[in-house]
Parts: structure tokens; sequence; C-alpha cells
């Protein structure tokens, strides 16, 4: 079963508004309050295609609780740690012409919760694979994450991390079965622009000389991915267009889809990419994660190639 850890959740709101006044108050069009967080989404999307998981996080506070009730609403089952504190609210704001985000920080750690957290990792008899995603919360262990990612290995589980710091240049070296950086993220940690199949290849290489096993490389807006398995690397493009309603969950679904067709088969990389883009892709026109409606659609309409070998 796939495990994700959110270790810095979030109630997410997200307004519609007209275009934004310095120092005068805005009219919105509406709110809508989701439990979020990157593994979170990752959990709600596989449910969407039929595939359990265990969310695992720290939660505090009546944002903690709702962000759990929700979860368990949605038919994904829940481990928290709670802590003391409030959970953060974070908002996203789109004003008819741009895209604006908010994000708290969150509620702080101490080495107790951490414990409790691998504790729940050790017994997890059913763990095959441990997503990790996302910010860590405040006064979290500098080592945090590399001892989540250590119980995990130890129990014999699959890692996939989607971590937009420096650590996942650490934690390559932990060969992880799967990394999802974004073309930002790429480029920030590995210090390469993609702009050309040949960018993406040198970029791709130094992620695997680091340890990764496969890359999933998202470009964002652009609606195209790259997939490397450290042999082939394959591209995948929408040839459609979408009307933006919020990009937050985007990039976690577009995980989560590819881990669903991927993970049990590991030769499945063109119908996975398929999938993941086209998720993304609907996720994008609502706000949350919409209710995946125009994915099967979306799916028959993303071209896929294999880049030739080097």
């Amino acid at each position: 079963m796939f495990y994700t850890l959110t270790a810095n959740p979030a109630v997410d709101m997200t307004v519609q508004s007209t275009p934004l006044i310095p120092n005068e108050n805005v009219r919105t069009g509406g709110a809508s309050y989701t439990p979020n967080g990157k593994g979170l989404d990752v959990s709600f999307a596989l449910k969407k295609f039929g595939q359990d998981s265990c969310a695992l996080g720290f939660f505090g506070g009546f944002t903690g609780k709702f962000i759990v009730e929700e979860t368990m609403n949605m038919g994904v089952f829940c481990q928290p740690v709670w802590i003391d504190g409030i959970t953060r609210i974070c908002a996203y704001i789109n004003d008819g012409e741009n895209e604006y985000g908010i994000l708290n920080p969150g509620a702080p750690l101490t080495p107790q919760y951490e414990q409790e957290l691998f504790n729940i990792i050790d017994g997890a008899s059913e763990m095959e694979c441990l997503v990790i995603s996302g910010s860590v919360p405040p006064r979290a262990s500098a080592d945090f994450l590399d001892k989540v990612v250590a119980h995990a290995k130890a129990k014999g589980a699959d890692v996939v991390l989607d971590l937009s710091s420096d650590k996942l240049k650490t934690l390559a070296s932990t060969k992880p079965l799967l990394i999802k950086p974004n073309h930002h993220e790429m480029r920030a940690i590995w210090g390469v622009q993609i702009d050309t199949d040949d960018d993406a290849r040198r970029a791709l290489k130094l992620a695997h000389e680091s340890g990764v096993q496969n890359v999933l490389l998202t470009m964002g807006s652009r609606g195209s991915a790259y997939f490397s398995n450290g042999e082939d690397i394959w591209y995948a493009k929408r040839e459609f267009n979408i009307k933006l309603v919020s990009s937050v969950c985007a990039g976690d679904c577009t995980l989560a889809a590819f881990l669903h067709k991927w993970y049990d088969d590991r030769d499945n990389v063109e119908e996975a990419l398929k999938l993941a883009l086209a998720t993304g892709a609907n996720v994008c026109e609502s706000a949350g994660l919409g209710d995946f409606g125009h994915v099967d659609e979306y799916s028959k309409h993303i071209a896929v190639r294999k880049l030739p070998r080097e």
C-alpha cells in the first residue's frame, strides 16, 4: 500500500476576486476551503483512481481536526500525529489575471512528535511505498527527513520524494525510487535551466548521478513532462488548452496519476505519462482537486515520444 507523508499540511482557502488594488478592500466572488498538503493530495487523487493509501502527518487545532475529518470522509485512512498549535491556513487568490499564493509557516515540531511519526512508520506492516511531499514545519530537526527515509527503507519500502528544497539533492544519495521536481526546482537544485531536450538530458543525468533511480520532471504551465529511468527518456505534452482556475494541487495529482499506472508496471511509461498530464490539466480547471471528469478524454490528447539515446 502507498503511504503518504505531509509533514506540514494546511487548510487551503482558494479565492476568486477582482484585480487586487494596494490599500483597498477587495470583495471576492467566493471562497472554498479544502484540506491540503502535497502528500494528502496524492492520497486524495489515488482514491479517485480507486486506490487506497494511508495519509500520515502532523495536525493541530481546529484546522488540523478539519483536515483529518475531511480526509476520513473522503475514504482515505489517516494516522495523525496530534501536536500543539494550529495547523496552518494558506490562501490562494486568482484575480482573473494573476494567481497569488500566501503560505504560512505552520505549527512547530518537537523531537517527541517526530518520534511518534517514526513509531507509526515502524509499525506500518502494509507500507510498500512512502511518498514524502512538501515542506517541513518550523523547528523540525535538521535530519528529520533523513530519519523518515531511513525508517521507511528499514522496512523495505520504496521512497518517492517531491520536495522543493535542497534536501532533495541531499536525499538523492539514499537512492529514492522516484523524484518529481518541476523545472523551477530542477534549476534551483541542480542548476540547469530547461528549455530544450538537451537541457532536460543534462538535468536528468545530474539527478541520476546523485543517486536517484527514476525522475518525473514536470514543466508546469508548459503542459509537458519528461520521465527518465536512467536508460531512456520520454517526453509528453498535452495538445489542448485549459482555463486555469488554480494550479495548486496539479503537480501532486500528476504524481499520483503517474504512480497509479507505473508503480506496479514499470514498463507502462507512456500510459502513465498520458494519465499524469491529463490529470494535472483537469485539476488546474478547479479549485482543489475537482472531480477528474475530463481525465479520460484529456488522456487521448497527450502526445508521448521517446528521445533517441545518445
